[in-house]
């Protein structure tokens, strides 16, 4: 059975990585996961692999994953033809919820998996001032940043929260991931700046007030150089992704690439690099 999404099918000759905050329920939900047909999913706040393989889940070709609980962590899913790996030697594990990933396959590059927990990590990172772990991660990975890297995931932050904290802003984050030569997909793709009042909201949180809180907190950052490669960028609907805002949940979000060209980027960019 397939699952009804309303995500437009993926085009012949696409690169797809998607990031959705899937909840503990990995297993129910990856018929949906599936649905959407990516080479990458970057699922935080996901149940490990050993529930999946206990559901006969086995879609995908890998599974990185971190966490303390096997019903709540950090994944990435790798789907035919392409292979998710966490890179050990990379991880940096004062950074709980970042990790380092190598994606191979048609498209070979570095992600950096974000699930930002930041002050409620139980491993942290001690800095002076303390700083969310994303604007850690620019300090603690600047090797990975160097090279083809995606950095995506649930970023638990807008340009509405922590303002005028350059330790803590959405905004300082975005900055210092573009003096990497990194930007938004989505904000790219639609034209909008951070914060924009015209955002589509990833998340959704019952309120005492309002009665839903909506933000745009999940993100898919790439390097500039992959900007010609960019096709389209989606957002699921709340109807189509949960029943109810009983608790936070996500919808995901969906970045598709002219795999071809793409591919000619990243391999020009190895060159100039002087990587692999």
């Amino acid at each position: 059975m397939v699952a009804e999404i309303d995500i437009d099918p993926k085009p012949e000759g696409t690169y797809r990585i998607a990031v959705w905050t899937v909840g503990p329920s990995i297993d129910r939900r990856y018929p949906k996961i599936k649905a959407l047909d990516a080479n990458v999913v970057v699922a935080a706040r996901s149940g490990n692999e050993v529930r999946l393989l206990k559901a006969n889940r086995t879609a995908h070709t890998s599974m990185a994953w971190v966490g303390r609980h096997s019903q709540r962590g950090l994944g990435v899913l790798g789907f035919e033809p392409s292979f998710a790996k966490l890179d050990a030697g990379v991880w940096d594990q004062r950074l709980e919820w970042i990790m380092p990933v190598s994606i191979s396959g048609p498209i070979a590059h570095n992600l950096l998996a974000v699930w930002a927990l930041n002050e409620k990590a139980q491993v942290k990172f001690k800095s002076n001032p303390q700083a969310s772990q994303p604007i850690q991660m620019m300090r603690l990975y600047q090797k990975t940043l160097k090279q083809p890297t995606v950095v995506a995931g649930d970023f638990n932050n807008n340009p509405v929260f922590h303002r005028n904290d350059p330790n803590w802003d959405m905004l300082e984050l975005v900055a210092l991931l573009e003096t990497q030569g990194l930007v938004s997909a989505y904000h790219a793709f639609t034209g909008l700046e951070h914060g924009d009042p015209r955002e589509q909201p990833t998340r959704f949180r019952p309120d005492a007030i309002l009665e839903t809180a909506s933000h745009h907190v999940d993100y898919c950052f790439i390097a500039t150089e992959w900007l010609p490669a960019l096709r389209s960028v989606q957002l699921g609907s709340p109807d189509a992704w949960f029943n109810s805002v009983r608790a936070e949940e996500h919808v995901p979000l969906v970045v598709d690439f002219d795999r071809a060209l793409l591919k000619e980027i990243v391999t020009s960019m190895r060159k100039k690099s002087g990587s692999r």
